[in-house]
């Protein structure tokens, strides 16, 4: 059969692995890409400019044109609406293919999102299992019941299949690039995952909602990881093939193993030698786990400390580290000398200005942070922080009718609807966030104490200064991810305006 995924903004490591697997079962595998420049789901949306530089139409003739037997879509819930609507708009000119809907997106909200009329399949959790034996049903009788996780429609009538938790440890197929080789630099930046699942089940997080879906089903530890040497050989033929420069190990966390990392930051500059960027938690930077990442080649840390009020941190957002510690975890970074990130959410419940200012306090002397990160709430559907909310009422259901459609703006630009006072004050220190890379510490001191930072309320346009600091920023403080990203728009655009741009994968 002829399989396509259809996929906007980046790329995507789910599409890259299911690839794999469906070429390995001897389908037809293509990826259809639409970079939607200025509204990706990745940053902040510009209107004028998105309409202006918009291909999706170029995307679905392209897909009309091969004809598929399948599209196939890992949705997320900022994709959501994009996915339902160019499905439709090729269902218009093209009949004879079915959809398969898999993703954290379908998976918290399967009822929900087999009403669609452009849904025909919904896979739960994890797809390498279902999506195998779906295919094989599509070519051989047709027989859904024995799928498990699926979700399909027979008659007008929903049925499910048993809900069964398949992924082992160790049972990670290789990503296939060579999907994504007409969209992505990859000699410039190699992204792959090496876990699944996590050391925490944070509130805001989709990790949330599976550690309490699959909690019933699952034997042993949530955080399933592929071994140090799986690793190295998939990194060191990469490295062969792509002439790479550069890493990106975009699990939540890199390991949850002493015994993994210990093995990992050993063998990796021996055998790899790249820079390499990876995520950690406070809690795992209390002893030498920073001068080891140093050691071992890594470039950028980008830990997820998302607020400094610890009852925030606690009750809201189910984090057990204490402030103490995460400031620890600031000193460890900064005496390895790592250049590093941290991550914060803009919104939270019960996070109050002054919490605010005492982040920036504590994060601005920090000589390796090159970036403050900044996420806004974002509410997703099922996990605890939205429970939360609908409970005390910060949320009612046409809020939650709004999650679980996906008509909420992306956590990188300015999340879940909120008042509008509210969101222009935290606006201001999104800008001073952004500032602290390249503002001394004395001055930033000076503005908080005499309270002169409250000048940015008053700027008419925010976003536009936000923007124009991170540019700047990234550019100063040599980000090698935000500068590539940069790179990359950049000569999408110029491939939009000559007419080089391709939307399908050879």
């Amino acid at each position: 059969m002829k399989i396509i995924f259809p996929v906007m903004g980046a790329e995507n490591i789910s599409v890259a692995v299911m690839a794999t697997l469906c070429k390995d079962l001897g389908h037809s595998v293509k990826v259809a890409f639409d970079r939607a420049l200025f509204d990706d789901k990745q940053y902040f949306s510009i209107d004028f400019l998105a309409n202006l530089f918009d291909k999706k139409k170029q995307v679905i003739e392209e897909i009309i044109k091969e004809k598929p037997d399948v599209l196939a879509l890992s949705v997320f819930s900022d994709n959501y609406q994009w996915s339902l609507d160019l499905v439709r708009r090729v269902k218009e000119k093209h009949k004879n293919f079915v959809t398969v809907w898999g993703g954290i997106h379908p998976t918290s909200v399967p009822a929900e999102v087999i009403k669609e009329d452009a849904v025909d399949f919904v896979i739960e959790g994890d797809g390498e299992l279902p999506m195998t034996k779906l295919l094989h049903a599509l070519e051989n009788g047709k027989v859904f019941e024995d799928v498990p996780n699926l979700w399909f429609k027979r008659d007008g009538e929903i049925f499910s299949g048993k809900h069964t938790y398949l992924n082992e440890e160790g049972s990670f197929p290789i990503p296939d690039k060579n999907v994504f080789e007409n969209f992505i630099p990859m000699e410039e930046y190699y992204l792959t995952v090496t876990n699944k699942g996590c050391i925490q089940k944070c509130s805001f997080c989709s990790e949330n909602f599976k550690f309490d879906h699959e909690a019933e089903l699952r034997e042993g530890s949530f955080i399933r990881e592929k071994s140090v040497d799986t690793v190295i050989q998939e990194l060191k033929e990469m490295k062969e093939r792509y002439k790479l420069r550069y890493i990106d190990i975009k699990n939540n966390v890199l390991s949850g193993s002493k015994k993994w990392i210990s093995e990992f930051c050993e063998k990796y500059p021996k055998e790899v030698g790249l820079p390499f960027r990876v995520m950690v938690q406070p809690l795992q930077l209390q002893k030498d786990y920073a001068s080891m990442l140093k050691e071992a080649g890594c470039h950028h840390v980008q830990m997820g400390i998302e607020s400094f009020n610890a009852k925030v941190r606690k009750e809201v957002l189910l984090r057990d580290e204490t402030t103490e510690q995460v400031v620890t975890a600031l000193e460890k970074l900064d005496e390895a000398g790592i250049n590093f990130s941290a991550d914060l959410i803009l919104g939270l419940p019960g996070e109050k200005e002054e919490d605010l200012i005492y982040a920036l306090k504590t994060l601005s002397p920090r000589k390796h942070l090159i970036r403050a990160s900044i996420f806004w709430l974002q509410y997703a559907p099922n996990v605890d922080i939205t429970k939360q909310a609908l409970s005390k009422g910060f949320i009612g259901k046409d809020e939650e009718r709004l999650i679980n459609e996906g008509l909420q703006d992306n956590y990188l630009s300015t999340g879940s609807p909120m008042e509008g006072e509210r969101k222009r004050i935290l606006k201001t220190y999104h800008i001073l966030y952004r500032l602290i890379p390249v503002v001394p510490h004395k001055l930033m001191m000076w503005m908080l104490d005499t309270g002169t930072y409250k000048i940015f309320r008053y700027i008419p346009f925010q976003i536009a200064l936000i923007i124009a600091i991170d540019v700047f920023v990234s550019y100063y403080r040599k980000d090698y991810y935000a500068k590539w990203i940069m790179k990359w728009y950049v000569k999408q655009l110029w491939k939009n305006i000559t007419g080089q741009t391709k939307y399908i994968s050879n």
